[in-house]
């Protein structure tokens, strides 16, 4: 018996529905103002809820932050509160469209060419 393996089409598809999936459930961090400049190992985060969750409620979690660039332990901080709600909300918008794309994607099948090709009238 042989196996049909689906194609290249299908299979990009399906991978397209499971990112969807990811940025429409996962759950995100944000960064905070203040501290360091910008760089992934220095900055600090505050984790919002599943993307879903912070879309339907209000997500807004509040966080110490240092008013000083380049923090030492003991310098001020104040507390903020920073909105996750927008980013929620174009996180399931973008995740909702990628999965619907991509399952439109994956269910049409490409048309074939059946029948015996049409024979046209020339001119002589």
């Amino acid at each position: 018996m042989t196996r049909i393996w689906p194609s290249r089409r299908r299979t990009w598809a399906i991978f397209a529905i499971l990112v969807g999936l990811w940025i429409a459930f996962a759950p995100f961090s944000r960064p905070l103002p203040g501290g360091a400049v910008f760089s992934f190992e220095s900055t600090p985060e505050i984790n919002c809820q599943t993307p879903v969750v912070g879309m339907l409620g209000d997500d807004r979690p509040i966080a110490l932050v240092y008013t000083k660039p380049l923090p030492a332990v003991g310098d001020p901080t104040t507390e903020r509160q920073i909105d996750c709600t927008s980013r929620a909300r174009f996180r399931v918008a973008l995740g909702a469209i990628l999965v619907t794309i991509s399952t439109a994607l994956a269910l049409n099948r490409p048309r074939t060419n059946s029948g015996p090709p049409v024979q046209h009238a020339t001119e002589v």
